[in-house]
């Protein structure tokens, strides 16, 4: 039997390749489960990077989905030992998977915490590391909010920014019930929210927002990198990322290092269910007028966009390979691997003084329910080293509440200059990128 690693794949792509690259390194093969495709062509380049693809019949996995892969892979040789899903909607899926294969990975519990806004809110409050106030939204009832407070809105379960946004009017809560019609029919992130669809609205956290890229093994926490989110744009039922930038820019040395520490201070308490494994993408905000960090969401999972591009050029290595390769991490290379996370940690760059790199990634979305008739970003100095268009023309953008991303692009930047750095990409891609419409 040829020993594999399974991808959870969500209609025919999940960062395929990147992952085929890793599990080669390992000496094992890629085999694939994939949700049905719209269109059966979005699986021709992925089936170019695995061993064998086995593709289930509805656009969503299920847990009786892996166990038929499962069994299909072993009749043509394959003994999987591990999963892997980069896709947030299948995060359970994966640990299931691996909690009876023996491979490491974060109980269930923990995931379910982390996956869960509303509970997690309520547990971090319980144990202190908290002091944004939280209520469930329950149809029909008005909430009683705090009117010296801000309060923002967001799903309990979801990702891609789908229907976050600061209330600025009590009845803007109205629009909610249409909101869940959109995530019910989102073709392509309705398995994020697997079968949830409430709201919770909790205190405005005003202030700079971060993102943590962190890898958790044997419950040891290693930052691998920190982001700043430079340009975030408010549209009227979404909250966007457009840039961000590594190291952060706003705020000293010190206070990003005690920002680590309060996102350590958190995950160590959610060990006790069994978060003691795997990649994370936190998102952090530093609370201005309370002089406090605040988690905002812990994400079980690598981060999305170029993110995984950036914590590779900051530090050397890719957090795709990193979570492969720690999935059946022999015993006796532990210590090791160790060693590699804190040598390879920005973090660790930043509280001993020593060099780290830089760069900065944008992202730009489009309209909703457009159609795209042209799209480009040609700009005649400073090409980005990664350019990522994901939309062509005559693409029908998605009628939905959600981030609908058209590029990303990143540049390596000079660490002493990042604020200037900043200030001219920003103007650059506003001025050299271009989208029509129909």
């Amino acid at each position: 039997m040829k020993r594999a690693i399974l991808l959870l794949m969500h209609q025919g792509k999940s960062y395929t390749e990147e992952i085929a690259a890793a599990t080669a390194g390992l000496g094992l093969h890629l085999v694939a489960l994939s949700s049905r495709p719209r269109t059966p062509s979005a699986l021709e380049d992925s089936r170019r990077h695995v061993a064998h693809c086995v593709v289930a019949e509805e656009s969503e996995l299920s847990s009786g989905d892996v166990d038929k892969a499962v069994s299909e892979l072993a009749d043509r040789g394959y003994r999987v030992e591990a999963a892997l899903a980069s896709f947030e909607g299948y995060r359970l899926l994966m640990a299931e998977l691996n909690e009876r294969l023996g491979a490491r990975d974060c109980a269930e519990p923990a995931l379910r915490l982390c996956l869960d806004k509303y509970e997690l809110r309520r547990y971090l409050l319980a144990e202190e590391l908290s002091e944004v106030g939280v209520h469930r939204i329950t149809p029909g009832v008005t909430p009683e909010l705090d009117p010296s407070a801000r309060w923002f809105v967001k799903p309990v379960r979801g990702a891609s920014s789908f229907a976050t946004f600061v209330l600025d009017d009590i009845d803007d809560l109205a629009d909610l019930p249409a909101i869940q019609e959109q995530m019910r029919a989102d073709r392509s992130m309705k398995a994020i929210f697997m079968d949830r669809y409430d709201f919770l609205v909790e205190e405005y956290v005003e202030g700079p927002e971060f993102s943590f890229e962190t890898f958790v093994l044997d419950g040891r926490i290693h930052h691998l990198c920190v982001h700043e989110k430079a340009r975030v744009e408010r549209l009227e039922r979404t909250t966007l990322e457009g840039m961000s930038v590594s190291p952060p820019v706003s705020l000293d040395r010190e206070l990003v290092l005690e920002g680590a520490d309060h996102v350590t201070r958190c995950l160590t308490a959610l060990a006790e269910h069994g978060l003691t494994a795997g990649a994370f993408h936190i998102e952090v905000k530093y609370w201005e007028s309370k002089k406090r960090w605040e988690i905002i969401e812990i994400n079980p999972r690598m981060g999305g966009s170029l993110i995984n591009a950036s914590v590779q050029t900051v530090t050397g290595h890719s957090l795709l390979d990193l979570w492969t390769e720690s999935l059946l991490l022999p015993d006796g290379e532990r210590d090791a691997f160790h060693d590699k996370l804190t040598r390879a940690s920005q973090l660790e760059a930043l509280r001993t003084g020593a060099a780290t790199r830089a760069t900065v990634f944008l992202s730009k979305y489009g309209d909703k329910g457009r159609t795209v008739d042209a799209i480009g970003f040609d700009p005649p100095t400073r090409p980005p080293r990664i350019l990522r268009i994901h939309v062509a023309q005559g693409s029908e953008l998605e009628a939905s509440d959600r981030g609908i991303c058209l590029m990303d692009a990143l540049w390596d930047v000079a660490v002493d200059d990042l604020d200037a750095e900043t200030a001219f990409l920003d103007r650059h891609a506003t001025d050299h990128f271009h989208v029509r419409y129909r």
